[in-house]
């Protein structure tokens, strides 16, 4: 919550005839002089208040923003409906004021002498933002959720250069017909998570790249080259996995994959690709909530993703019966208890801004322009 932000003074003026066009000329002089003096150096007004206000109004958004995130990943884990809201706008109004005063004594001058202000001029900066939220729901949102991701969205994702092997282990189902389920013990994505290995190595390298063409945005492929002879036998093995002719790599020549959304071994030599949607990834995530023993006893958490297997070290949601009293990434409480992601763990980290960066995208295409909005005025 983003409070109103007020400051004012006042300053006296001795010596001066008491009179409106001397109290409104005197208070006009003050702002015009810079009232930024009075109210202290962080309450400019104009260009300055942007500076002051955007990081504030924006770290608030993101911490909202990834609670919002974290609730949602625990509320599937006990099979309930979370409610999602995007914000649509923040509207900051500033205004400052200016107060004149004159103070009068009556009888003898003995009784007020030294006491009184003839003159005096007070100013007053006051910010009051408000922001709107659009509820993000119907056809729209079930589909924007449910869609398997873009090839597009993909090869951005697996280009960062950190971790590129762990976001292709959580947001691939299948290479090639090579499968990598999250239901079944751990052994039956052991091919898939060996492939993802030797790619990471190579990418890590700097033998492996994503690429996509300006003029086709949907023309995308892997590129492997310069292996030879370090990583030749590397390259075989990941194209044997793929189920592709190890020929490809022969005299180290470079490897062109063009990658598709589709089912089994790519014909020409290419990558076959499904991929999971949000939904998907937010059923994944939700098995790393640490559910306390009571609500196992109680049945509270959703039985059907305890057959879910996910990668090893994505994300950890622990919980704790009170308020984690260390630093914390983000922290939410629910049904009496409080999960959260400790600031130091680095993995869940990764993890969490995975699902929270992916889940953004989606709020912001299923947002209807047009939808109606929760306008919360954050002043008094």
């Amino acid at each position: 919550m983003v409070s109103p932000r007020t400051r004012a003074t006042s300053v006296p003026i001795k010596g001066c005839a008491v009179g409106s066009a001397a109290v409104r000329a005197v208070a006009i002089a003050l702002l015009l002089a810079g009232c930024g003096r009075f109210l202290g150096p962080r309450a400019t007004l104009g260009p300055g208040s942007i500076v002051r206000g955007r990081g504030l109004y924006n770290e608030v958004i993101n911490h909202t923003n990834s609670e919002q995130t974290l609730d949602a990943i625990v509320r599937t884990r006990y099979g309930e409906p979370s409610s999602l809201l995007s914000v649509v706008s923040v509207t900051a109004n500033l205004r400052a004021g200016v107060t004149t005063g004159a103070q009068f004594g009556i009888g003898p001058s003995r009784n007020f002498e030294g006491n009184l202000v003839p003159l005096s001029a007070g100013l007053a900066y006051e910010e009051n933002p408000t922001i709107s939220y659009a509820p993000v729901q119907g056809v729209r949102y079930a589909k924007s959720m449910l869609s398997p991701l873009g090839l597009d969205v993909l090869v951005l994702m697996l280009s960062t250069e950190r971790q590129s092997d762990r976001a292709l282990s959580v947001l691939v189902k299948q290479i090639n017909g090579l499968a990598n389920p999250v239901r079944g013990p751990p052994s039956a994505r052991a091919p898939f998570q060996r492939s993802v290995s030797i790619l990471g190595d190579l990418y890590g390298a700097g033998e492996a790249t994503w690429v996509s063409s300006p003029d086709a945005p949907d023309s995308l492929a892997l590129v492997i080259h310069g292996y030879a002879p370090g990583h030749l036998d590397a390259v075989r093995e990941l194209l044997r996995l793929w189920d592709l002719s190890q020929s490809l790599a022969h005299q180290g020549r470079d490897i062109v994959l063009p990658v598709k959304l589709a089912f089994g071994t790519g014909s020409p030599p290419a990558l076959n690709v499904q991929t999971r949607s949000v939904c998907d990834l937010l059923q994944i995530a939700a098995t790393a909530v640490e559910v306390p023993a009571d609500h196992v006893e109680r049945g509270l958490a959703d039985p059907g993703l305890d057959g879910l297997s996910p990668p090893e070290s994505f994300l950890r949601i622990r919980s704790a019966p009170q308020r984690p009293s260390s630093d914390v990434l983000v922290a939410v409480q629910h049904r009496g208890w409080w999960f959260y992601i400790p600031a130091n763990d680095g993995e869940s980290k990764f993890g969490f801004n995975v699902v929270q960066a992916l889940m953004n995208m989606r709020l912001m295409e299923a947002a209807p322009q047009n939808a109606p909005t929760l306008t919360i005025p954050v002043g008094k």
